[in-house]
């Protein structure tokens, strides 16, 4: 809304327009008597309104309304287009000395400038309001594109939580596996120093190379993992938790239906149960190792007799024979009384000399 009036204040015809509610925005301007002369001439050459109606009408383009006239004072109201609405505002000239043409020229000029005036101010706002739009715009594309960055850093970020989760996860699976190849089901840490002394008055290490429940129980699978170690120890832990196993001063591998003789204490049987080690019964005993591609074999009676798979068949057995007769071994005493076993576990360790 427009409020705009002209008034004739000492001597001065005072414009001013005022825009209301949309921007609080005032423009007003002075404009001296001495330009447009006494407004009094103005009135005293006419003496019909509907004459002077005329002559400003054509002059301001039909923008009046209404002259009307009160003893020395005229009122003129004025209305214009606008793109919101109208405006409209009265005009109120004190009798005075003016020259006619001058103050319709003036008034022309004003109300023009008027109309110039609130098409700039118009136009402002229309460039605030688009900028404003633009500003918005560039706004929200900003806060899009730091959103999309955040997306980015966070899925980053998880991806490499999740790749050290993963690492981690891998590291400990992998300790646990080392473990499970370093740390025997079957002996204690007290137990393999009394097979250290079994073995020789040097100081050695036991270091385990073989664990069935790991590497598999196929006769193959202790093949692969006793190469090219020429001390060993195998032990065997059956379901009914016996325990017992021979020395071997020799390379476990597939001999192919072959017999390796021994010289006296380079392959012992022993019991982890009894506590007691049994050598062989002869100085130079010509069956004392035996494998190929099913079994091993320790002692030409089979003393020990371990079968591929045998965690699921009852195929090994004892027969002491070969072994430990001045210690009175005999029969099955290694399996408890029991000719054949299945094994639970089975695990070599390598003689190491420090």
């Amino acid at each position: 809304m427009y409020i705009a009036s002209l008034e004739v204040i000492d001597y001065r015809l005072e414009v001013s327009i005022e825009l209301i509610d949309e921007s609080q925005c005032k423009w007003k301007e002075l404009f001296s008597i001495e330009q447009i002369y006494k407004l009094n001439k103005f009135f005293l050459q006419f003496t019909d309104m509907q004459e002077v109606y005329g002559i400003i009408s054509r002059l301001i383009k039909n923008s009046i309304n209404s002259i009307s006239r009160n003893d020395s004072k005229m009122l003129i109201q004025f209305e214009f287009e606008y793109v919101h609405g109208k405006i409209q505002f009265t005009l109120q000239l004190h009798q005075c000395q003016i020259n006619a043409n001058d103050a319709v020229v003036k008034l022309c000029e004003t109300i023009s400038t008027l109309q110039i005036k609130s098409n700039d101010h118009q136009k402002q706002l229309e460039q605030i309001l688009k900028d404003q739009s633009s500003q918005t715009e560039q706004i929200k594309d900003f806060l899009v594109k730091q959103i999309d960055l955040m997306k980015k850093e966070f899925a980053q970020q998880i991806k490499s939580l999740k790749t050290q989760h993963q690492n981690q996860i891998q590291e400990i699976k992998n300790e646990i596996a080392l473990n499970q190849k370093i740390f025997s089901n079957i002996i204690s840490l007290e137990e393999q120093e009394i097979i250290k002394k079994w073995i020789s008055v040097n100081q050695i290490n036991l270091q385990q190379i073989y664990r069935a429940t790991y590497h598999g129980f196929q006769i193959e699978k202790i093949y692969e993992q006793c190469k090219d170690k020429s001390k060993v120890i195998l032990l065997i832990k059956t379901k009914e938790n016996k325990r017992f196993g021979f020395y071997a001063d020799c390379q476990i591998k597939n001999y192919n239906n072959q017999w390796l003789a021994q010289n006296p204490n380079n392959i012992f049987l022993f019991s982890l149960d009894l506590k007691q080690k049994y050598p062989s019964n002869e100085s130079n005993y010509q069956h004392a190792f035996y494998s190929c591609n099913a079994n091993i074999a320790v002692g030409s009676g089979c003393d020990i007799k371990l079968y591929s798979n045998s965690n699921t068949n009852n195929d090994s057995y004892v027969n002491s024979s070969g072994y430990g007769k001045k210690e009175g071994l005999t029969g099955y005493a290694l399996n408890g009384g029991s000719l054949n076993f299945t094994t639970s576990e089975v695990e070599i360790f390598e003689v190491i000399s420090i």
